[in-house]
């Protein structure tokens, strides 16, 4: 019995044979020969890759369609594995030099980053993004497998580009997805810096603002001296809040704009929430901050947080 199979793919890109023959060290076994005979075009740039098996009937359980049907299988495997592991970077930098032309060398390569990352670790839970990953090297292999089963050759580069749509699909979302968080951190970050630009410029209502703020979102403020003064400045946000129109988040941060203090003190550092209020606060007041070491309140509200538990 004589089995071949033909892949034809870019020069030094065969990686995947060691892998390949990793999987097949139990074909001796069955009494059959596996070799790989690689012959190069350097003016194209290409590897042509003949895979051959050959065997007699040696093992009383497999017949030679069998050991052939698992061969191809595992043919398809090494080869979703490799295309995941060596064609995802090359696919990300078409579709980018594609769709984003626009774009400078620097935005390119945060956009790259950014959609490269999409695809490993699409979701916070780590064992689910292992089951996508899973799941889309399978969905390749599968393809490949039909594509195997009823050819007696495959040219990669063009399996990857006409043959696997749903994982085309994928870079280009993931890309999309990039550039869309990309511009929105550019436009935050501008915001960010017309805030510090405004805080800077102005003359301050009070020098030090004095911030305590709970993992539920309430937060009080007083002054150097001690005074709490949100008051004076949540009734001219009340409406709207009332209305469902600003967040006490909102709020928070609109009053320490007003104000322009020079020096922030964060109180309770353990209940803050992480927030993109306090994120917001970090950034536009940054060297004005500074923590409290634990006074009194600080204290006081440790042992609040205590009692309810």
């Amino acid at each position: 019995m004589i089995y071949e199979f033909k892949i034809t793919m870019a020069h030094g890109d065969n990686g995947f044979l060691s892998d390949f023959e990793d999987r097949l060290r139990w074909i001796s076994e069955k009494g059959y020969h596996f070799s790989a005979n690689v012959k190069s075009d350097r003016d194209l740039n290409m590897d042509y890759i003949s895979l051959v098996l050959k065997g007699e009937k040696t093992d009383k359980i497999f017949r030679h369609e069998d050991i052939v049907h698992i061969f191809k299988h595992q043919m398809a495997e090494v080869l979703a594995e490799h295309i995941v592991r060596n064609w995802q970077a090359k696919l990300l930098w078409k579709e980018i030099n594609k769709s984003c032309r626009v774009l400078n060398s620097t935005d390119k390569n945060i956009v790259f980053c950014k959609a490269n990352n999409f695809l490993k670790k699409c979701n916070e839970n780590e064992s689910l993004n292992m089951l996508i990953s899973f799941g889309r090297k399978n969905r390749m292999a599968h393809r490949l497998f039909e594509h195997i089963n009823s050819n007696d050759n495959l040219v990669i580069e063009g399996f990857v580009n006409f043959c696997i749509k749903e994982y085309n699909r994928e870079i280009r979302f993931a890309v999309e997805l990039a550039r869309e968080e990309m511009r929105n951190e550019k436009e935050y970050n501008d915001f960010v810096n017309l805030l510090r630009y405004f805080v800077d410029s102005q003359v301050p209502k009070l020098f030090e603002i004095n911030l305590m703020m709970y993992d539920t979102g309430v937060f009080y403020l007083w002054d150097g001296e001690g005074v709490e003064i949100e008051e004076n400045y949540l009734n001219y946000y009340f409406e709207d809040m009332f209305a469902d129109e600003i967040s006490l988040d909102d709020v928070l941060i609109s009053i320490l704009i007003t104000i322009a203090p020079r020096r922030i003190v964060l109180h309770n550092t353990q209940q803050m929430p992480d927030s993109q209020s306090v994120e917001m606060i970090k950034k536009v007041f940054k060297e004005k901050i500074s923590t409290c070491e634990g006074c009194e309140r600080c204290v006081k509200a440790l042992s609040e947080k205590d009692l309810h538990q």
